[in-house]
């Protein structure tokens, strides 16, 4: 996975965050942003990208990875081969002697006497060679470009360029030549990534505090009913079982569902919502249920959970 840097938990909130955002935005498509300052950048990506010190792009090829985004082609750039960045000043040199001191000049029939003009595009006020009075009416023939350190004339210059940042000179032979992309939302799957994401955070806190994890589990309550849960974590001989619900349409009777078990299951069963619920749970919930506001805060109540787990058991 990219961005492991950051340290697992930290990675998965930092995902979570940016599908948060592209979820709010109701967006169809990603699309970069170009800039000459900037680079390529992708706004929705960039906020979270920043916070977290991490590249945007590296959190939507992520998201790619788990089926929350499609990438397609958008438009294709030159960029330095040195270092790779798109920022740069673009030259032409003479086909003949590599020089960039060139001059464009364009030639003209003269109207009004039909003399041929070549004439140099900064000069000022031309005049006819033929007949001596100014080329205000002129047809163009052509227009070429003059090599003002061998003489040459040619039609097509060769392009080159040179990097803003580290300075390196390069011409059209050497450049590298990169696709940029954007991404479409596949808003189908939003809600089964944002809880993807959510179980993923869970698992990493599981271990990190000491727990043997176990996803999608069969629990068996106290009337020998078995009851389908998201994650047991086990450790020196006891278990908490946990079920998370994801900010969806859905996620008020998957709640619902989830504390019908608690029952059965006993204080070793949480669930954990999200606090936009909280007003229609009131008085339907058991002290099981747990909200959060988004992925930070639910990683730090799975730990206060284990704390307490623990703490009570030492009691």
């Amino acid at each position: 996975m990219s961005g492991r840097r950051l340290g697992a938990v930290e990675w998965l909130k930092a995902l979570y965050e940016v599908l948060a955002s592209i979820r709010e935005s109701r967006r169809e498509e990603l699309s970069p942003s170009l800039s000459y300052s900037a680079g390529t950048v992708y706004p929705d990506a960039l906020k979270v990208a920043v916070k977290h010190g991490v590249r945007d792009t590296e959190l939507l090829e992520s998201l790619v990875e788990f089926g929350a985004l499609e990438k397609l082609y958008y438009d294709s750039l030159v960029a330095c081969p040195k270092c790779g960045s798109i920022r740069l000043l673009s030259r032409f040199r003479c086909p003949h002697c590599g020089s960039v001191n060139l001059r464009k000049v364009s030639v003209v029939a003269h109207t009004a006497c039909g003399g041929i003009n070549t004439i140099e595009e900064e000069r000022a006020s031309p005049r006819c060679s033929k007949c001596g009075k100014p080329l205000k009416e002129v047809s163009v023939i052509g227009r070429l470009y003059q090599c003002l350190s061998c003489g040459a004339r040619f039609e097509t210059p060769l392009p080159a360029y040179s990097c803003t940042d580290c300075n390196h000179a390069f011409d059209y032979r050497d450049a590298r030549y990169v696709s940029i992309h954007k991404y479409k939302v596949k808003k189908e799957n939003l809600d089964s990534v944002a809880k993807k994401l959510l179980l993923e955070i869970a698992e990493e806190v599981g271990r990190a505090e000491g727990f043997k994890v176990e996803t999608g589990v069969q629990a068996k309550g106290l009337s020998g009913y078995y009851h389908p849960v998201d994650l047991a974590f086990s450790s020196g001989g006891e278990t908490i079982h946990l079920d998370i619900i994801a900010e969806s349409p859905r996620a008020m009777s998957e709640t619902l569902a989830n504390i019908a078990k608690s029952p059965d299951l006993q204080s070793k069963h949480f669930v954990l919502a999200p606090k936009s619920l909280e007003s229609g749970l009131r008085g339907r919930a058991s002290g099981n249920v747990i909200t959060y506001s988004d992925a930070h805060e639910l990683s730090e109540k799975i730990k206060q959970v284990f704390k307490e787990v623990k703490e009570r058991k030492r009691s």
